[in-house]
């Protein structure tokens, strides 16, 4: 029979091994910049033009945009058009201009390229009633 003290110090050292994998597989929170030059839609919420981090929070699906001065936090949920990773170089926002104001509608980034839940049954923004807006991650 094996004494409590040997079952315990078992017990602990599992939940050691269980705690030092987990940190090692936990998915490192991404974090991207833009400077956006004008205000802009996201769902039905205006935000006003400037610097923003945009946080990847919990899923590749749910982003958060956050002004860098912390005056203004907006959310929004995505859908993949692909999940192929797209070159630094074309990390993106797409912006659909329409009666003059600016909706974000998509992304593209290591993640692929994901559209605004919103926005996906809109055809993708051509000509004249697209911007597009560098990101960068770190």
């Amino acid at each position: 029979m094996i004494s409590p003290k040997r079952l315990m110090v078992a017990f602990l050292g599992s939940l050691a091994v269980l705690i030092l994998a987990g940190q090692g597989t936990a998915q490192k929170q991404t974090i991207a910049q833009a400077t956006i030059p004008f205000e802009f839609w996201i769902a039905g919420n205006c935000l006003p033009a400037g610097d923003y981090q945009i946080e990847l929070v919990e899923s590749t699906a749910y982003l958060l945009f956050r002004s860098t001065d912390g005056k203004t936090v907006q959310d929004v949920y995505t859908l993949p058009l692909d999940e192929d990773p797209v070159k630094e170089s074309e990390f993106k926002l797409v912006f659909r201009i329409r009666d003059g104001r600016h909706y974000l509608y998509e992304g593209w980034g290591p993640y692929g390229r994901r559209v605004v839940t919103v926005e996906s049954g809109r055809p993708a923004p051509t000509g004249d009633e697209r911007v597009e807006v560098p990101v960068t991650y770190r």
